[in-house]
C-alpha cells in the first residue's frame, strides 16, 4: 500500500474506532477505493468515504524544513499558517526558528482553525460533485485535522460554535456528504441531517 493511502486508511480506522464506542459497529470490510478513498461494507448497504487532512501547508513545509535542515532544533508553528502570499523557505526557517515570534491570541488561533476545516470542507463538496465521483447508498467525509485542538477548556468552548458557524450556510453544490466528521485528536463532530453532534473523549490512551 502506498504511503499516502496508508497514511488515509490509519485516519478512517481511527474515526470508526471513536464510532465503535458510540454504538455504530465496525463494518465487515474497508475496500480501497478513487473517487471516494474507501468503501465500508455494512451488511448489504455500502458507505463511500472520502477523506482529507486538514492541516496547513506551512506547517507540512515547516516539518520538511526542519528534518532537511534541523533535524536537532526546537521550533516554533505558532505563525505557521497559510496567508495571502506564499512564503520563502527562508521566510518559514525564520518563522519557526525565531527566539521571540509574535503570539497569536486564543481568538486568532480558533478563527485559523475554523477557516482552515472550511477550506478543506469546501474542496471536498466540489469534489462529491465532479464527473467520475461514485455514489453510493451513503457518502461520508472525513476531514482528519492535524495538528489537532489542544485539550485546554478555551478550545472546549470554542470548537463547537466555530463547527456550527462553518454549516450554517448551505453547501454551494446540490449534492452534498450523507455525513461529515471532523476528526481533532480528542474531538469528533459530525454534521448529519443538517444536525451536528459532539463528540469528546478525554483520555486518548484509551483510543
Amino acid at each position: 500500500m502506498e504511503p499516502k493511502k496508508s497514511s488515509e486508511r490509519t485516519n478512517v480506522e481511527a474515526l470508526l474506532k471513536r464510532l465503535v464506542k458510540v454504538g455504530q459497529p465496525w463494518p465487515s470490510s474497508i475496500e480501497e477505493g478513487e473517487r471516494p478513498d474507501f468503501i465500508l461494507q455494512y451488511g448489504e448497504a455500502q458507505v463511500g468515504v472520502e477523506t482529507t487532512r486538514s492541516v496547513y501547508q506551512e506547517m507540512v513545509r515547516a516539518d520538511k524544513l526542519h528534518q532537511a535542515k534541523c533535524p536537532g532544533e526546537w521550533f516554533i508553528t505558532t505563525n505557521l499558517i497559510d496567508g495571502p502570499r506564499r512564503r520563502s523557505d527562508q521566510e518559514i526557517l525564520g518563522e519557526m526558528l525565531s527566539n521571540d515570534p509574535a503570539w497569536r491570541s486564543c481568538a486568532q488561533e480558533m478563527r485559523g482553525w475554523r477557516d482552515k476545516i472550511a477550506r478543506s470542507l469546501a474542496a471536498k463538496r466540489g469534489r462529491l460533485n465532479q464527473p467520475g465521483f461514485k455514489h453510493f447508498q451513503r457518502n461520508w467525509l472525513l476531514i482528519y485535522d492535524l495538528p489537532g485542538l489542544g485539550n485546554d477548556v478555551f478550545s472546549f468552548q470554542k470548537a463547537p460554535f466555530h463547527i456550527a458557524e462553518i454549516f450554517s450556510s448551505a453547501p454551494e453544490y446540490g449534492l452534498d456528504y450523507d455525513a461529515i466528521f471532523v476528526l481533532s485528536r480528542r474531538y469528533l463532530f459530525r454534521y448529519q441531517n443538517k444536525k451536528i453532534a459532539f463528540n469528546y473523549e478525554p483520555d486518548l490512551t484509551s483510543t
